[in-house]
């Protein structure tokens, strides 16, 4: 299997990129017409062909640097509308729960260690989010560790008596015990502040348009200049954070493809090595928030979400999502990945 072959299961086989195929073009016609070696036809059609198998092979390349061009604004909307149409192929049966499992990474905000052994750690954990359809709801969590951000810690850390614990900071090197609790007294979701329970979800419209004004309406209290980042932000957390019906979350897809202030950023892999194609946007409230998630267009599945430049952070604030779905198992508190 060659390259193409590889992305091609990986993505699908998104519409070609109809710009850049245009700039191939004039640049073979002006060739050829220097050159007159072969006729026109004949050769553009083969080069063009070979242009747009480039274009699916690596959607967020275009061979040009600086700021993204209207190339690569194509092709992460064609990447995003893929998987929307994978969305909406998705079986619209719920089970028992409704189940979000996350490995979530942030670096501890304050540095740790005395005198000049002073070094940053990164903490780990665990959550899981059950809801039952009747919105009972449990939330489970374990820590996993923290351990030193960067070799340059490493060291400091070991000259500091190489600690296991921080009683002070309730740090501990050594993964924590599973804990699951029942949540009481609040709707078991919501968007940018506003309580959500299954109904609404279920009654979002599956018009992109429709669903995007819906958001627009609902978050239209927060602060003068945030809200096109907070349309943003609650669109994408009906991709995986929600219930979303198959059509719902198909829309979701194809209203964020049609915002401007959602930049594709190319191919990557995640913390966990899946591969994915990476989206951001800003997000302004309290502080200014650039929000980047990597989504697998073949499955229509978000893989992470990091968030960089949040208040009281020292670093990215990671959330790898390892389960997002319906499930019939029972809650539990969450089992060491």
């Amino acid at each position: 299997m060659d390259e193409l072959e590889k992305v091609r299961e990986l993505y699908g086989e998104p519409p070609a990129d109809p710009l850049l195929e245009t700039r191939v073009r004039r640049r073979l016609e002006t060739e050829f017409r220097r050159r007159r070696r072969l006729p026109w036809t004949v050769a553009v059609t083969g080069l063009a062909a070979a242009a747009t198998a480039v274009a699916i092979a690596f959607p967020g390349m275009t061979g040009e640097t600086g700021p993204p061009d209207r190339a690569t604004e194509i092709s992460g909307r064609s990447i995003l509308l893929t998987a929307a149409t994978r969305a909406e192929s998705d079986p619209a049966t719920a089970h028992g729960y409704w189940r979000v499992r996350k490995l979530h990474r942030r670096t501890y905000p304050e540095p740790l260690g005395r005198g000049g052994n002073r070094y940053r750690v990164v903490e780990s954990r665990l959550t899981e989010q059950w809801v039952a359809a009747d919105g009972r709801m449990w939330a489970g969590s374990r820590t996993l560790g923290a351990r030193p951000e960067s070799p340059a810690d490493t060291e400091a850390w070991r000259r500091d008596g190489s600690p296991t614990e921080w009683a002070d900071r309730r740090l501990s090197t050594a993964p924590g015990k599973g804990l699951l609790n029942a949540v009481t007294g609040r709707a078991p979701f919501s968007m940018a502040g506003h309580e959500m329970g299954f109904g609404e979800i279920q009654g979002l419209p599956a018009d992109p348009a429709a669903l995007k004004n819906r958001v627009a309406e609902v978050v239209r209290d927060v602060p003068a200049g945030s809200v096109d980042g907070v349309v943003a932000d609650a669109l994408s957390g009906l991709l995986w954070s929600k219930p979303s019906p198959p059509d719902v979350r198909a829309a979701a897809y194809r209203a964020l493809a049609e915002l401007p202030n959602v930049r594709y950023l190319g191919t990557t892999t995640d913390e966990r090595g899946r591969a994915g194609a990476a989206f951001s946007f800003t997000v302004r409230t309290t502080a200014t928030v650039q929000r980047t998630l990597i989504i697998d267009p073949a499955s229509s599945r978000v893989l992470s979400s990091t968030d960089t430049g949040g208040p009281g952070t020292a670093g990215e604030e990671v959330e790898v999502v390892l389960e997002a779905g319906w499930t019939d198992d029972e809650p539990a508190a969450p089992e060491l990945p």
